[in-house]
């Protein structure tokens, strides 16, 4: 059977990431109903505000070894993956494997809009 997921619903309260800058409002699309292990979330970043520079590897309790995959839908961000700054406008993807340092950052004057996709531990 069908599922749908309206904007507004499976929102997650704002969340304050990775000791980031601001807070982050995640709606996320069908949690574990899916039959991938995979998140699907929509990031709404105000301006100014980061995720904060962390990493998945088999050190993190909470998320292992994970690779996220970032896409702007709107707005302008940046970067910076093991050391090297990156710019993103609308349009523009990054993957981040498991064990990259990464930090993401809203730099422009509108709220950022980020299409969020990991591979989620389901066990």
């Amino acid at each position: 059977m069908y599922q749908i997921v309206r904007k507004g619903e499976k929102v997650l309260p704002d969340l304050e990431n990775h000791g980031g800058v601001g807070t982050i409002a995640i709606q996320r699309y069908f949690g574990e109903q899916l039959p991938w292990p995979i998140d699907v979330e929509i990031w709404d970043i105000p301006p100014g505000c980061s995720e904060g520079m962390h990493v998945h590897d088999e050190s993190d309790p909470k998320y292992g070894s994970m690779t996220e995959v970032y896409l702007i839908l709107e707005g302008s961000a940046e970067m910076t993956i093991d050391g090297h700054l990156e710019v993103f406008a609308r349009g523009d993807a990054v993957m981040c494997p498991g064990g990259s340092q990464h930090n993401f950052v809203n730099t422009g004057p509108d709220n950022l809009k980020v299409l969020f996709l990991s591979n989620a531990d389901r066990e």
